[in-house]
């Protein structure tokens, strides 16, 4: 989102920490036609809708993956209703040893279903065969493993191309448990001067950052719904990013310590400094001079800069 025209504020900072303010923008339009990416990565739990005195019920019977604009979709269908489930980052283990399952990909996503069964705990007969891997190599999904389907308990993994946001929600008619994780931003990385936000409150709750393959990532945890004026830019000749926040209060809000180390590949270290006319800006120190890229993500609100490498 580019805003104009911008405080006063804003383009004094720029100039006063020796920016090259580039007036052009381009814009990134997308369809309204499918539900956007998702961007929580907390685990989430919830429950499910079979009767509880229905033993043996709900029962898995199949596993469907399907790519769409912004996300991959695994699907896991059920009779008998939806059971509860447990979705987080983490490891996906057997569960007769506790070895750990290997799964393809940056990042393991795993599921525990409980109850749930894999089988006909009447007869014995198998309704999904845990065995089975699949491996749909789409945008972010690039396998699918089982851990377990015992006493109640079925646990599967997904592994993904890198640590993404996810979402989990149960559909009905016929029974299903659904996990949507997003795509990799396709944006390209770039070194020109990137402008965003609008005329709210600075309010900067924390700083964190997180190794990706290819690039490493900082984010800014934000007080407000949408971010305020910020630009993103290389200082100069340098290889130090300024990110500039221009708000209404006076002084910006900045929580948390001034000055963070990481050590990663690209992304070494910030800094920030309050001005007095109510900006603020963080100079991120960089291993060398590479394209970055410039999001908002919401719920909560985060202003995300990523550093190629």
């Amino acid at each position: 989102m580019w805003i104009k025209p911008l405080r006063a504020g804003a383009l004094t900072l720029a100039t006063t920490i020796g920016l090259a303010v580039i007036a052009s923008a381009s814009g990134a339009s997308s369809s309204t036609s499918d539900l956007p990416a998702p961007t929580k990565t907390a685990p989430v739990v919830g429950t499910g809708t079979a009767d509880p005195n229905d033993l043996g019920s709900p029962k898995l019977v199949g596993v469907r993956t399907g790519r769409h604009d912004r996300y991959d979709r695994t699907v896991f269908d059920f009779v008998g209703g939806t059971p509860g489930y447990r979705v987080a980052y983490g490891n996906l283990v057997h569960g007769g040893t506790g070895d750990p399952i290997p799964l393809g990909g940056g990042a393991s996503l795993v599921v525990v279903f409980n109850p749930a069964f894999a089988h006909d705990i009447n007869t014995g007969a198998t309704t999904y065969d845990i065995t089975r891997v699949l491996n749909p190599k789409l945008a972010t999904l690039q396998q699918i493993k089982f851990g377990e389907d015992f006493e109640g308990y079925v646990s599967a993994g997904l592994g993904l191309a890198d640590r993404v946001g996810f979402r989990v929600f149960q559909l009905h008619g016929p029974d299903r448990v659904v996990i949507d994780v997003a795509h990799q931003p396709t944006q390209p990385f770039g070194t020109e001067t990137v402008w965003l936000g609008s005329y709210t409150d600075t309010l900067i709750n924390g700083v964190r950052a997180g190794r990706h393959p290819g690039y490493d990532r900082l984010v800014f945890d934000l007080g407000t719904s949408e971010p305020p004026i910020v630009f993103v830019a290389y200082r100069k000749s340098s290889s130090t990013i300024v990110v500039g926040f221009s708000g209404r209060n006076v002084p910006a809000v900045v929580s948390g310590p001034r000055t963070v180390q990481f050590g990663l590949p690209q992304l070494r270290g910030v800094s920030f400094t309050v001005h007095e006319n109510g900006t603020a800006s963080a100079f991120v120190t960089t291993a060398s001079r590479h394209g970055f890229r410039v999001m908002v993500l919401h719920q909560p609100t985060r202003l995300v800069v990523d550093m190629a490498y």
